[in-house]
């Protein structure tokens, strides 16, 4: 009997009875419910109920794990996944459970699966190829392919046989450092890269990009910049944008889906993280501070509460994301995509149960979420939002920054020391006391940008590495990179320290680590995601007091207000 062909509500309560009414004793049914028009060749329900096992085992991302490949002549199958990510979840139910694809992999691959929110560097370097991503290596861990998204088993057979066959092509080492600008060319960067952000803004649905709708906060964020200066156009694009992307805000829970996979906003794909909620929330705050539209500071408080609910540890610290079906990591229960799942209300999906949360607590991303509740407090006064930012602020102060500055990436954890987690927790701590005026938060952002320069600068450029070196890292992974994003995030907490102590050194800092990250090909990899570029460039390349006054002009309140009119 195929359910897919009936009405969604109809195809969920039938196939959740059939899963309670099974007695204590009974062996249980693998019910549940997927999108109607879900081919069965993607169908999780369908895949659990062939009860096929998987074939081989992942191994550990480990020095021992590469040695072994090298040693026994293997090829490396890297799978760049996320916990909550759904064609992850496709992939490991269909392809990584075909028997043909267990064999090869078991008899001639190292088969390694990485969660890419707990390596940032990973998922940088493989941002563009989405998740899951696909990763082919040599048996010394040089790149042979890279593949993206969900790959059906007959895909994935056809690669892994091409590889076997030497159709590979050459091992190629990718370049670390990618030459940057002078700094002199700064000014005639930002005046490029904006008029390339306003060509990739799509008038006729709002937001950056045609092909499918992504809710780009840090774009908006500028957008608003741009506007409290007197930029008309660019309000216009921001409240457009933010009305039309409203299509992807949980409406009984609240919340920022993660993208429409569509040209327009209403075909979302609904896994929750905080990288997208915390500019989101940022956004909206900022907007109902510049347009005082109620409508804006609804969403903006809708975003808040999901964070500060669904997202909340008991200590006051932030969970990185929530998944987009239920029971997902659950095969003995009924799997529920989000499609069926986040159509039905508040009770109807607790009865069902709660979609799985990372309860990982991350140092980049509480880094974050401190930033956006700082943001909503500037814009709208609510005393709320400041106290859990600085509630968050106090625990990670206790559990994820040494006496040296160095931030762990989460409190139990060794290994690399991520400019990542460095940089955003201590932009956070940076404009908790720009808005406070407190000596803790002050002190905790000056020790962590101190250890950022002391560690992680590249005297040759001027820019930052990614990561401290790796233990376990060969081949390609070996070299360490200067990402761009993680520069500007970095240049940013330099700005905010600039403002802070008044010492021009930090300005300083800030542009020639983004001069050091501005070559064609970085700008070039980031495609319309420049917001936050121009955004640190703008606060660079102003003396302290003038990035405060630009702040004041987008309508905030008090010490700090606006912090740079992000």
């Amino acid at each position: 009997m195929t359910l897919l062909r009936l009405p969604l509500r109809v195809v969920l309560a039938f196939s959740l009875a059939l899963w309670a009414c099974a007695g204590p004793g009974a062996s249980r049914p693998r019910a549940g419910a997927v999108a109607e028009g879900t081919l069965d060749s993607e169908n999780i329900v369908l895949a659990r109920e062939k009860g096929q096992a998987q074939g081989f085992d992942w191994a550990p991302w480990s020095k021992e794990s590469f040695e072994r490949a090298q040693r026994e002549h293997r090829f490396v199958l890297v799978d760049g996944a996320a916990e909550w990510c759904h064609w992850c979840h496709v992939m490991d139910e269909t392809t990584y459970r075909d028997p043909e694809v267990g064999r090869l992999l078991r008899e001639r691959f190292v088969a390694i699966r990485v969660d890419v929110d707990a390596r940032p560097d990973i998922a940088e370097r493989y941002a563009e190829w989405g998740w899951p991503a696909t990763i082919l290596l040599s048996p010394d861990a040089e790149e042979l392919g890279k593949f993206r998204g969900y790959l059906p088993p007959e895909r994935l057979l056809e690669i892994l046989h091409d590889l076997e066959a030497g159709d590979e092509g050459p091992a190629v080492a990718e370049e670390h450092r990618r030459p940057g600008a002078p700094l002199s060319a700064l000014g005639w960067i930002s005046e490029r890269v904006t008029r390339d952000l306003d060509a990739a803004y799509d008038a006729d649905e709002g937001g950056w990009g045609k092909r499918r709708k992504v809710p780009m906060g840090m774009n908006l964020v500028f957008e608003l910049h741009r506007a409290a200066r007197g930029d008309e156009a660019a309000l216009e694009r921001a409240r457009f944008t933010l009305s039309q992307q409203r299509a992807l805000i949980d409406p009984v829970w609240g919340g920022i889906y993660q993208y429409s996979a569509a040209k327009h906003w209403k075909a979302p794909h609904f896994e929750k993280l905080m990288k997208y909620q915390a500019p989101a929330l940022e956004a909206y705050a900022r907007a109902y501070a510049l347009t005082r539209d109620d409508g804006f500071l609804e969403d903006a408080r809708r975003l808040a509460r999901y964070m500060t609910t669904f997202l909340a540890a008991p200590d006051g610290t932030f969970y990185a994301n929530q998944d987009a079906d239920l029971n997902a990591h659950t095969p003995g229960a009924p799997f529920v995509d989000g499609h069926v799942y986040y159509a039905l209300g508040d009770a109807e999906r607790r009865k069902l149960g709660l979609p799985w949360v990372d309860t990982h607590v991350y140092a980049e991303t509480n880094g974050l979420a401190i930033q956006a509740l700082c943001a909503m407090n500037e814009a709208t006064g609510d005393a709320e939002a400041l106290a859990r930012a600085q509630q968050a602020a106090d625990a990670l102060a206790k559990t994820h920054v040494l006496p040296d500055g160095t931030v762990r990436r989460e409190a139990s954890r060794s290994g690399p020391y991520y400019l990542a987690d460095a940089a955003a927790l201590g932009l956070g701590y940076a404009r908790l006391a720009l808005r406070t005026g407190e000596a803790r938060p002050r002190e905790l952002a000056l020790r962590i940008g101190q250890r950022i320069v002391d560690t992680l600068r590249d005297d040759a450029t001027g820019a930052y590495w990614d990561h401290t070196a790796d233990p376990d890292g060969v081949g390609v992974f070996s070299r360490r990179r200067q990402s761009l994003p993680f520069n500007v995030r970095a240049a940013r907490l330099f700005t905010a320290l600039a403002r802070l102590t008044g010492d021009g050194a930090w300005s300083a800092r800030a542009r020639e680590a983004l001069a050091g990250v501005a070559s064609p090909k970085n700008l070039d990899d980031e495609g319309a995601w420049l917001g936050e570029f121009l955004l640190a460039l703008d606060e660079a390349t102003a003396a302290p007091g003038e990035a405060s006054a630009s702040a004041r002009a987008s309508g905030g309140e008090g010490r700090g207000a606006g912090d740079a009119a992000r």
